[in-house]
């Protein structure tokens, strides 16, 4: 899939996500009511089955939903936390918030590098390179630039997840995307302006694909391991005043 594809396909996905919550936080719907099947719904959305199945799953994730097998989509406890705002609303400081994402991401992102090199599809790998070749020229000059360039980073995290062919795996992995945006939103930006850093992620990044195209499981995680390190260690090396208390982090261990 060519990047503007994807990038197509992640648009769409968001804009049925949101009118799914539109529909249900405004269309009279309480706590157990069951939503219109996927049918009516792809539909009354004029979507495809797998976009709305998409946005639905992720909003299962987010707690909005709730998906019962042979049953249909329910509306859970509207007056529950979903998982979004509950990650949103976090009542840590920046620095803590940036150790402990780093932690959930090295202890999940890590190893699934490490199957998506052994289970990777062709298909997989042009997902992968056309995302890269979007994110290495992306430009990173302005906040709209540095956005946008912290879109792509992320997009190419998540591919690479996705090329484990772990469902279970993804379902997680949607909740560590909220972190990586956040994450990317508080760290991009600095790290974009130190010298050679864009050149050094990219090189990482590029690393990364070709270990998993080569189907070399360790160096796939070895890298994935250096690069989500050194971003955590640049950012606290420039500002020293972020460090928090956190005891024995993991990439120490």
């Amino acid at each position: 899939m060519e990047p503007v594809e994807i990038r197509e396909k992640e648009s769409k996905k968001k804009i049925v996500q949101d009118k799914l919550l539109e529909l249900i936080h405004g269309g009279g719907y309480n706590s157990g009511d069951r939503l219109p099947s996927e049918r009516e719904l792809a539909q009354d959305l004029k979507v495809s089955r797998n976009i709305l199945r998409e946005a639905v799953a992720a909003l299962n994730l987010m707690g909005v939903v709730d998906i019962r097998e042979r049953q249909g989509t329910f509306v859970r406890n509207l007056q529950e936390g979903n998982l979004r705002q509950g990650i949103q609303s976090l009542q840590v400081m920046p620095s803590d918030f940036i150790l402990l994402q780093m932690e959930v991401r090295l202890i999940i992102s890590v190893p699934a590098a490490e199957l998506a090199a052994l289970r990777r599809t062709d298909h997989d790998l042009r997902k992968l390179w056309g995302c890269f070749e979007a994110f290495s020229t992306c430009p990173y000059e302005t906040a709209e630039d540095q956005v946008q360039n912290g879109k792509w980073e992320a997009l190419l995290h998540h591919l690479v997840t996705e090329a484990a062919h772990n469902p279970l795996l993804s379902r997680l992995n949607e909740g560590i995307d909220l972190l990586v945006e956040r994450n990317n939103a508080l760290m991009h930006p600095y790290n974009l302006m130190e010298t050679g850093w864009i050149d050094h992620i990219t090189d990482q990044h590029r690393r990364i694909i070709e270990a998993i195209e080569k189907r070399n499981h360790k160096e796939a995680g070895s890298v994935l391991r250096e690069h989500l390190v050194d971003a955590v260690t640049l950012l606290l090396g420039k500002h020293p005043e972020l460090k928090s208390n956190l005891a024995n982090p993991y990439w120490e261990l």
